[in-house]
């Protein structure tokens, strides 16, 4: 029998023998006390234990921790299992918290299995849908002054001095379509600058605020005014339905989640939740794709540019990927088998050491396959009721197309 409800019995270990000594414990709201049968005793600061072992019938294990990991611990067992409840009356959470008392451990294992039921499904839920519409709540929100800053800082980070203003032939001509593109959505708030690029890749890009970087390789994959037209309306719709800034926002949303659930950045978890987010990434950023095609077309078609044009360049993209892919194809084929392991290697490190991609690229976004977005826009472009009207009468298109400059390891299609 206790002689209160603080004091217990227990047996020491000394770390040093195979030795048990018979002691009294008592609790106080700072340390535990052991008293020994010679009279000297011993006060342990709760700071220094370490609960190692409980179950509901056995006994109650501390032990005194050492910044030694070859010293063998000083030890107590406890045999009353009342122990860590009296514990957690006199000193709350000192031993840990209330869940470590056993005649919790019931309600432990229910409220596990509770949280295995329950947590995947919400954070599946916040995942698909709490995040997307937070997303969408606070970039309707930004300033566009905002935006425009961001733009022209990424704008400033990416490219620095590698564009020049374009020559005043190829400005005028960039600003005329532009100009009537835009006339569909007369009260829009930002101010949209193109700039040209002298890289030979087939692409272009749209940074948040109306900054729009359009790649010489693609003006040169074009025929007519037209067809860059159709290449500038669907960038104009990025910026317009602010999809770089939601692309931003949620990146770091997402960021955040993977914190606050796995509870480390760098834990397991939150690798497992940055893995998901690249696939998710993927299917959202088709989607915002798949609308500035759409909201592109219906700006063509509502400034009666032909809409033929915007199908054309997107038919020589879908060409251009086919390209590509059996350009790779053909190259697999004829590798050697033998020698295939030694070339992937001499590849990476060649990409490690000598071969470094410009940042920009890192910022290309990801488009649905070519055949469906051809389909999309032509059935768009059945929605014409008025004859299209020539964007550049007279204008000779081959003028703008110049010499361009290689970019290492580019394969990247708009």
């Amino acid at each position: 029998m206790n002689a209160t409800p603080s004091e217990f019995s227990g047996t020491f270990y000394d770390g040093k023998s195979a030795n048990k000594y018979p002691v009294k414990l008592r609790l106080t709201a700072q340390q535990l006390v052991l008293y020994f049968p010679d009279g000297h005793q011993i006060q342990w600061p709760y700071t220094s234990l370490q609960l190692s072992r409980t179950n509901s019938t056995g006994p109650v294990r501390l032990e005194r921790s050492t910044s030694n990991p070859d010293i063998v611990p000083e030890a107590i067992v406890i045999e009353d299992p009342g122990f860590l409840h009296e514990a957690h009356r006199i000193a709350p959470g000192a031993l840990g918290n209330i869940w470590n008392q056993p005649h919790k451990r019931s309600l432990r294992y229910v409220l596990m299995i509770l949280a295995l039921v329950v947590i995947p499904p919400l954070i599946f839920a916040i995942w698909v849908y709490a995040i997307p519409a937070m997303t969408n709540a606070v970039a309707d929100k930004i300033p566009t002054t905002w935006e425009e800053k961001l733009g022209q800082d990424y704008f400033q980070m990416l490219f620095k001095d590698s564009i020049k203003e374009p020559d005043p032939q190829v400005r005028k001509a960039l600003d005329a379509i532009s100009k009537r593109l835009l006339t569909a959505v007369p009260d829009q708030p930002y101010h949209f600058r193109i700039h040209v690029h002298p890289s030979k890749m087939v692409n272009a890009m749209a940074l948040p605020g109306g900054t729009i970087v359009v790649f010489q390789g693609l003006i040169n994959a074009t025929e007519t005014p037209e067809e860059l037209a159709g290449v500038l309306a669907h960038e104009f719709q990025h910026v317009l339905k602010r999809h770089s800034t939601r692309n931003i926002i949620r990146s770091e949303a997402i960021h955040l989640f993977g914190m606050i659930i796995s509870g480390n950045s760098d834990s397991m978890t939150n690798v497992i939740l940055q893995a998901g987010s690249v696939l998710e990434h993927l299917r959202y950023s088709r989607q915002l794709e798949s609308q500035a095609d759409s909201e592109g077309m219906k700006m063509m078609l509502a400034t009666h540019v032909d809409p033929q044009g915007m199908i054309r360049v997107f038919e020589k993209l879908e060409e251009e990927q086919h390209r590509q892919l059996n350009s790779m194809k053909k190259d697999k084929k004829t590798a050697d088998p033998e020698k295939k392991d030694s070339v992937e290697k001499d590849s990476k490190k060649t990409d490690k050491e000598g071969i470094t991609l410009p940042e920009w690229t890192n910022y290309l976004s990801t488009h649905p396959e070519g055949n469906d977005r051809v389909e999309v826009l032509k059935k768009l472009s059945k929605h014409s009721v008025q004859k299209p009207r020539p964007l550049l009468p007279g204008f000779d298109w081959k003028s703008m197309h110049r010499e361009t400059k290689e970019t290492k390891g580019s394969s990247f299609i708009f």
